[in-house]
Parts: C-alpha cells; structure tokens; sequence
C-alpha cells in the first residue's frame, strides 16, 4: 500500500488538472490496495441532503451510465453517519447502523458484504466521500487500510485544486486574449480618431488661414482705395488743368503768369498722384507676399523685422478705422529661416484678436504694438496691445478650442488655438502670455531659426 501511496501521489495527473484522469486513478489504486473491485466517488450537494456518485469502477470497468442519487429522506441513519465527517468502516454492511438501509436495495443484488466510506475533504470541508465495497464474506477493515483509504482520498482535494487552478489560467489566457482584443481594436479606434482629430485640426487651421486671409483682404481693399482715390482726384485735376491751358492756347490768351501757375500746380498734382500709386503698388506687393505665403508651406529665409512690416501694412487701415494705434518697434536684421505663412498668420490672428477683444471702447490711446528681437538662438517677436488685458481664471482656457469670451460675437474660438498650434507646431517654438485685467495683454512667440 506504501509503494501505491508514493506512486498516486508523485503522478502527473493529480496535479495537472484533469479531474477525470485524476477520479479514475485513485479508484485504480485504491481497488489495488484494499484489493477490491469496485468502488466509487460520490459528492454532497450544498445542502448535504443528497449524494450522487460521480465515478463508479467495478472491477475495472466505468459504469459512468449510471446516475445514483441518494437522499436524506430515502437512508437517513446513512446521512447521519455522513455528518459525524468521519470514517464508516461497515465490516458488516448488512447490520451496520450506517449501511443496513442499504441491505435489500444495494447491498445484496450486488453481493456487497462490507463498506469502507472515506471522506473527501476540499479547502477543509467534507465535500463527499469515497465508498470502497468489498464482496463475499464479511471483511474486518484494517487500521492501516483505514489510514490507506484516507491519505487516497485526500489526495482527491488536492485534484480539486489542481482542476481550479487550471480553469483559473485558463480564464487568465481567456482574459488576456480578449484583453489584446479589446486592446488593440481600442487602439485602432483611438487611431481612427487621432487621425479623424488631425484631419479636422488641419481643416480648422485651413479655416482660420482663410478667416486671417479675409482680414488681409478687407484691410487692403479699403487700404488701397485710399490712395487709387487721391491719385485719380490729382489726376482729373491735372486734366482739368490741361483743358484750361489748351483753351488759352487756341485763344491766344495764354500768358506766362497763366503758364508758370499751370506747370507747378500740375507738377504738384502728378507727384501726389505718384506716391498714391507708389503706395497703392507697394500694398499690392505685401498682400501678393503675404497671401502667397500663407498658401505655401515652404521654410524660407527672410528677415523677420521687415517680413512683420509687410504683414501688417495691408490690416492697417482696419486698425486705424478702429481708431488703435498701430507702432512698430522692430530691431533690424533678424535674419532667419522659418514658414513665412504660418508668421504672417500668426501676426494677422494676434492683431485680429486684439481688435475684437482689447478694446471694447474707442480710445484716442488705444495701441497694438509689434516687436521683434532676438534671444540667445530664439527669434522673439510679440504683438502687445494696452486694453483691457484677460482675466486670471480665462488664462489658461485662451488657447484652448472654441474657447471664447465673444460668442454671440461671432467669434469662433479657435483663432488662438490655432495660433498655439502652429507655434508648438510648425515653428518648434513657445508662446507665453502675459495679462492682467486693465494691464493690456502680451504675446511673445519664440522660436528657432530651421536650418
């Protein structure tokens, strides 16, 4: 019994969570040990008022077809022997207080002489027990086939375990593949979002170019009709003048007070006529610069104190018509390569922010100024204006999407998380903000030249 005992309990199948391989191999070897030929596991239910056989070998064989249940109410003094959780060892299974229920039902169709009834214990609680039946004469249960039957049966909650365990990883592998599942059809959402988010991003940086390309644009019509009209006022002067010259001429009444009065009223009248045009040429030439550049996405060498001035010549005259005073203070020189586009609309969303925020009454010294310096390796340059700064608790929302304290304004919230994003963005740079209310606002962008 020693040598079986050491043989069930170093085998494989105890532990390797096939309960089954594991129930019929401690029938074997208890049959071998006791040298019976049947016997049986049978299990409790929750209530302990029935039992029902889970594996019954007779004489080698499974008689897995058979489905035995055994009430309380049917073998009651049996019950009452199973809540003692101790041993029945029925040399005489026919009279033995325990089993003789049994005698006419079980017992004798199947000349059944002795029982020896083991419990099965699991985490410390009598779960069942194994009923090992001996045939023919009665047959007096030895102490160490006692102690046999037992450390066999015990062996049966380590199975348990062992089944748990095994049913425990594999909900783990279960677990952890659906997890991967779950983590990676996540993550394609996530990506199918993030690139959803990118998309509208770009659309939304797309939209504040055009909404920045409109304040050129409305800037410039009005900037540029200023001086076409003062040149066509001097010049229809100057024909008017002609017309009276020529009539002199054709009446010979052409003197020279009347000559020397036409040349330097005419010469004045053409060269006011000039520098309208000049003027209107060069606002022209800062619209073509600026627009193409915020249409391009190219790095390109510029110098930035003079870029900034061609900027913001065309939106001048709409921030003058704001009656803000426009002041430049660029240091000269700030040779760098960078996206002109993204400065000019930068610059344009910065001054346009100022317009609509800074100043909600009109002021003799209302101001936007524009600087430009350099710091260390960083390009610096900060739109600055003196109205009525941003509260505290605003801060840290201003760059923020659809962040706006102008709703009903029309304004969109997005001009200063555009600006944010192309400065962190495409110029590898930071901007800072500094206000308090009454205070004005400042906001200074640094970034690097991009060799």
């Amino acid at each position: 019994m020693e040598s079986i005992l050491l043989h069930i309990s170093q085998s494989e199948d105890i532990d390797n969570g096939n309960l089954t391989a594991a129930s019929r191999l401690i029938l074997d070897s208890i049959c071998r040990g006791l040298r019976i030929s049947r016997a049986g596991i049978w299990l409790l239910d929750p209530s302990s008022n029935s039992i029902s056989c889970k594996l019954l070998i007779d004489a080698g064989r499974e008689l897995t077809s058979q489905t035995i249940l055994l009430t309380r109410e049917q073998f009651p003094n049996y019950f009452e022997a199973l809540d003692s959780e101790r041993t029945i060892a029925a040399d005489d299974a026919h009279n033995h207080v325990a089993t003789a229920e049994f005698s006419e039902v079980y017992l004798a169709p199947l000349d059944i002489s002795s029982m020896l009834d083991v419990p099965l214990r699991h985490q410390g609680k009598m779960i069942g027990i194994i009923c090992c039946e001996h045939r023919g004469i009665d047959r007096i249960w030895r102490e160490e086939e006692k102690v046999f039957a037992s450390a066999i049966a015990d062996l049966y909650g380590r199975a348990i375990s062992a089944q748990q365990k095994a049913e425990y990883e594999q909900k783990l592998i279960s677990i952890n593949q659906n997890l991967e599942a779950l983590v990676a059809e996540r993550t394609k959402d996530l990506e199918a979002t993030l690139n959803q988010l990118k998309q509208t991003q770009s659309k939304l940086v797309e939209t504040e170019k055009m909404a920045a390309l409109g304040n050129l644009i409305a800037g410039v019509a009005h900037e540029v009709n200023t001086p076409l009209g003062t040149g066509l006022t001097s010049v229809t002067h100057c024909l008017e003048s002609l017309t009276k010259l020529q009539s002199a001429v054709t009446n010979k009444t052409l003197g020279k007070s009347q000559l020397d009065n036409f040349i330097q009223d005419t010469r004045g009248g053409l060269q006011l006529a000039e520098q309208s045009l000049n003027k209107a040429s060069q606002l022209i030439r800062d619209f073509k610069r600026t627009t193409s550049d915020q249409i391009s996405d190219k790095i390109e060498g510029l110098d930035l104190s003079l870029y900034l001035a061609q900027v913001v010549n065309p939106i001048s005259a709409h921030i003058k018509k704001q009656s803000i005073q426009l002041n430049l203070s660029l240091e000269p020189n700030l040779i760098t390569k960078t996206y002109p586009g993204v400065i000019a609309q930068i610059t344009t969303n910065l001054i346009t922010n100022a317009i609509q925020h800074a100043f909600p009454e009109q002021n003799a010294n209302n101001e936007i100024k524009v600087i430009t310096s350099k710091q260390g390796d960083n390009f610096v340059f900060e739109i600055r204006d003196n109205g009525v700064g941003i509260k505290k608790q605003d801060q840290k929302q201003v760059f923020e999407p659809f962040f706006t304290s102008k709703r009903g304004a029309g304004s969109s919230g997005l001009g200063l998380s555009t600006v944010y994003n192309l400065v962190s963005g495409k110029l590898a740079g930071q901007i800072e903000l500094v206000s308090a209310p009454k205070q004005g606002t400042r906001f200074i962008i640094k970034f690097p030249s991009l060799d």
